[in-house]
Formats: C-alpha cells, structure tokens, sequence
C-alpha cells in the first residue's frame, strides 16, 4: 500500500513538474526568487528533475500493485468527486477580498465528509491528493521564495500539511458534535500552518497599512490576513454541515448507498 501511494504521488508530482518546465511562465519570478538564478535553465531543471520524479514513481507504482491491497472501486471513486468538487470550490468560487486573500464557498467539508465517512487515515491521504493538486495551481507562488528551504515552507506550509490537516476531521467519529469539533480543530490547524508562513515566508512584503492599521510584526500582520478569511470558512462550514447533517449521517453509515 506505501508503495502504491508514494508511487502515485511521486507520478503525479513528477508530471507536474515537467508540465511545469514546459508550459510555465518564468517570466515573472521574483529577481530575488532562488529560481530566478537559474536564469533560462529553470525551465530545463523542472523538466529534468520532474522526469527523475516521474521514472521512479513509476517504477514504486509497478513494484507496489503486485501486493496491492483491496480498496473498494466505490471508494476511490467517492473520493475522487469529493476531491474534484473540492478544487472547483476553492479554485473556481473564490470570493477575492480588497483586504488580501480569498473567501471559499465550503471547500473543505468535501474533505471533511470523507474523512468522517472512511475514517481519518482515508481521509488525510485524500486531503493530501487534494493538496498535491493545490499546489499545482499555486506553483507560481513557490516563485517567491528567495531560497531553497523558504521554498520548501511555501510547498509544506502552506499547501500539503495547510490541506493535509483537513483530513483528520473523521477522529472525532460520526456524530453531530464529532462533525463540528473536527471541522473547528481541522480549520484551526489550517490557520496555524497559514500563520505560520505568512509571518516567516510573506512577511518580507507585509504592507506598511492593512485593515487600516500600522504593521510593523509580520506576525500580526499574517495573523489579521489569515485569520479573517479562515474564520469566515469555519463559520460557515459549520453551518452548512449542520444544516445537511441528516442526510450525511445516513451517508457516513452507508444507508444512503442502499
């Protein structure tokens, strides 16, 4: 099953970053970004190192489904429609906002009704898939670090463990109250690996005003740019959730399927 898994991950990273190398725009890296001194051979370090990812990915993938374990096929495909209803809602529904940042329509609870669903250790590998994919469309951000480990926070920070800690919703079990506190514990990670990056990594551009206030500590600054967006999300993930809480109860316990 590692196998089979890590394999998966590593094809698809590794043909992300090939994709990247061909069709991504380095015109516009940071001067100061780590990327930006490789010049014109940044474009042929993503191909190169995407395809190493790609080989070896293949080759853990091969290795692994000759043991693989039996997953049920209604799962997976459970777990894909929750995965692409997810990126539509936080990538294609986003509510931008003048103060920074964005507001998403219930983007997590896909995440969250699967991990309640299939238990918490399904549900961090599909909200890890899920942030595998966001972190594809956030490439460019990864643009900005102005060194490898700034890079590294970017990519671990603030897309695989930020969406990863979703996941972990379904340890509190199946019932109303389980759902709300994995929702209001999940969320409230999210914002800390958020936080976190924001004050380490964004920082270096924090404005000199922001909701009409002086920012002088990066840490405020990431706390109040987070912190309104992530709440706003709690808020009314929690309400959505308990408002279809019914239906989802039978879901969770399979008699919708029936």
């Amino acid at each position: 099953m590692v196998l089979t898994v890590l394999g998966i991950l590593l094809l698809l990273a590794g043909g992300f970053g090939v994709g990247y190398g061909f069709f991504g725009d380095f015109s516009n890296i940071a001067e100061e970004s780590f990327l930006a001194k490789l010049g014109e051979q940044a474009s042929n370090t993503f191909i190169i190192v995407g395809a190493a990812i790609f080989v070896i990915g293949l080759i853990m993938l091969i290795v692994g489904l000759k043991n693989r374990p039996k997953v049920k096929t209604l799962q997976l495909v459970e777990s894909a429609l929750m995965i692409a209803v997810a990126v539509v809602l936080n990538e294609f529904l986003k509510i931008p906002s003048p103060l920074g940042g964005g507001l998403t329509v219930v983007s997590m609870l896909p995440l969250v009704i699967i991990s309640h669903r299939y238990g918490a250790g399904w549900g961090l590998f599909t909200a890890f898939v899920f942030s595998l994919i966001e972190l594809v469309f956030g490439l460019k951000n990864v643009g900005y670090a102005t060194s490898t480990i700034m890079a590294a926070g970017i990519i671990f920070l603030d897309y695989i463990l930020a969406y990863t800690v979703i996941g972990l919703s379904g340890v509190f079990g199946k019932s109303r109250s389980a759902v709300a506190v994995g929702i209001a514990v999940t969320f409230t990670l999210r914002f800390i690996c958020h936080w976190v990056a924001g004050a380490w990594i964004w920082g270096e551009w924090m404005p000199e005003e922001y909701m009409k206030m002086t920012m002088t500590n990066p840490w405020i600054y990431s706390a109040l740019y987070n912190g309104w967006y992530m709440a706003a999300e709690l808020v009314l993930t929690e309400i959505v959730a308990m408002l279809i809480y019914k239906p989802l109860e039978k879901y969770f316990r399979g008699e919708a399927l029936r």
